[in-house]
């Protein structure tokens, strides 16, 4: 494993603007030996209160222990087919994380099952894990923990496509979005449903506490837009659109809070597509700011206030290059007016063919940071916040 550290005092520069207070961040090369990285996630594996960094890569699942970044194989070749996402929660509340992985994946079959894993740990969390199948559906592309109406952690996996669909035009059948729930208290077996089914060509979606009642929201972006699965305590749900546009949709999507507490959403469109927008939501209609328009194979987005301003910034990955534009990478963006129509933005990598984001405070001194992996670039990095 090779590192390298240099940091990033950066003005303000990918939409043309200039900040007197320059922006700070540490980039830490983690990994340069990964095959694509199709997902990451942050959560405490081994239990000493400090976050560790997971990955599926294409046939293996690697956690990165903190704070020296040890790299430790857990899974490998789940299936012949990749790997393509993780997700992991603490949700037994012992201090070290639950995870789950999703594999089997080809875009293009969308007949055959996908493939879902449980990794139950041994004593040494360092050694393999053991792998527990659960059904899955075609295509299956992410999967998140999700809080359900008694306040209980439960995952949530999304397809690509509905069963059967053409794939090349996103249509057919909807999308099946399941809910599992883990064994309880002296059982083995997981549960399952379909939640709901309906939108087409669903790229990805974000948990979110949306109102005041228990159960988490979902924000899904799919080829027909944004869409808010709400339910409710008495186990009724509503699925309601939040956005459309005229890019045949969209294929990331982000809840972020704005400078006056203003709910907002970050979104790459279309799906793989070349610009972020924001967009204000109300049902059926949502006024937006388009912050870039020149992504190439926009591929992820967070949102924090890593800056501590008091509302969230946008940060964006793109993965390919053209259109003018000469290079990959990671930018942040800010908002800088009290009715969120003026962004400024700052390039924090151009070397980095982004395929995945995670934010949270890796070293507990209160500020967000960034882990990133890289698909062309094959490596994993950590950007440190150094803002104070």
């Amino acid at each position: 494993m090779h590192r390298l550290w240099w940091l990033l005092a950066v003005g303000w520069r990918c939409a043309g603007h200039a900040d007197p207070a320059p922006i700070a961040f540490r980039a830490e090369v983690v990994d340069t030996e990964i095959e694509i990285g199709y997902g990451v996630t942050v959560a405490d594996v081994d239990g000493d209160a400090r976050p560790d960094i997971l990955v599926a890569d294409r046939h293996r699942i690697f956690w990165y222990q903190n704070p020296r970044w040890k790299r430790h194989t857990i899974a490998e070749r789940l299936t012949q087919r990749d790997h393509v996402c993780v997700a992991a929660v603490d949700r037994d509340g012992d201090g070290r994380a639950e995870v789950v992985v999703g594999a089997g994946w080809d875009p293009a079959d969308t007949t055959s099952p996908g493939a879902l894993f449980e990794l139950r740990p041994p004593a040494d969390r360092t050694a393999r894990w053991h792998p527990v199948s659960l059904p899955a559906e075609p295509t299956l592309h992410r999967i998140r923990w999700a809080r359900d109406e008694h306040g209980d952690w439960t995952l949530v996996s999304l397809p690509l496509h509905g069963r059967g669909d053409d794939p090349m035009t996103g249509t057919g059948a909807g999308v099946r979005v399941h809910r599992y729930r883990p064994p309880g208290p002296g059982k083995e077996e997981w549960t399952w449903h379909v939640l709901f089914e309906g939108l087409n060509q669903t790229h990805n979606f974000d948990v979110t506490a949306w109102d005041n009642d228990p159960p988490d929201e979902l924000v899904l972006a799919s080829k027909q837009g944004l869409f808010l699965w709400d339910p409710a305590s008495d186990g009724t749900a509503r699925l309601v659109l939040l956005a459309t546009n005229e890019w045949a949709g969209m294929g990331e999507v982000r809840v972020g809070r704005g400078t006056q507490g203003q709910r907002f959403l970050a979104a790459v469109e279309p799906m793989h597509g070349h610009r972020l927008t924001v967009y204000r939501p109300n049902p059926g209609a949502a006024a937006h700011v388009v912050l870039a328009t020149n992504l190439v194979e926009g591929h992820a987005v967070v949102t924090g206030d890593f800056l501590a301003l008091g509302h969230d910034q946008v940060v964006v990955g793109w993965r390919g290059r053209n259109r003018g534009l000469t290079t990959v990478g990671i930018c942040l963006f800010v908002c800088r007016d009290a009715n969120g129509r003026l962004w400024d933005s700052v390039s924090l990598d151009d070397q980095m063919a982004c395929e995945d984001l995670a934010a949270a405070d890796l070293d507990g001194d209160g500020d967000l940071d960034l882990v990133a992996s890289g698909r062309a670039t094959r490596n994993v990095k950590v950007y440190w916040n150094r803002r104070r």
